[in-house]
């Protein structure tokens, strides 16, 4: 199973939401959202409201576990002698020069 978040808007209006986000406790929320983990360890998904700040966030920690990936997926390729090049051109054009 991979990381995943997803986002969805609500009415506050006629969904129970809380008046701040469940995240920092300091905006409003704008979303409700669903993250879930790597799956090394089975365990419900995190739910709850988020404002834009968190959704960010919350995205760019999914980048960043997703740019990993990639980068261990290039490493364990070039381990075995294999053509990385084209992987290498999508990693650069997707995350830019940063390994991680």
């Amino acid at each position: 199973m991979r990381e995943r978040v997803t986002f969805s808007t609500f009415d506050p209006v006629r969904f129970d939401s809380p008046s701040r986000c469940d995240l920092c406790t300091s905006r409003a929320p704008v979303f409700h959202y669903e993250h879930s983990g790597d799956g090394a360890v089975r365990q419900s998904p995190k739910r709850g409201f988020c404002c834009g700040a968190c959704a960010a966030r919350l995205l760019a920690t999914l980048q960043n576990a997703e740019s990993q990936a990639w980068a261990e997926e290039e490493a364990s390729l070039k381990a075995d002698d294999a053509d990385t090049s084209d992987l290498e051109e999508r990693r650069l054009a997707t995350f830019g020069n940063v390994r991680r």
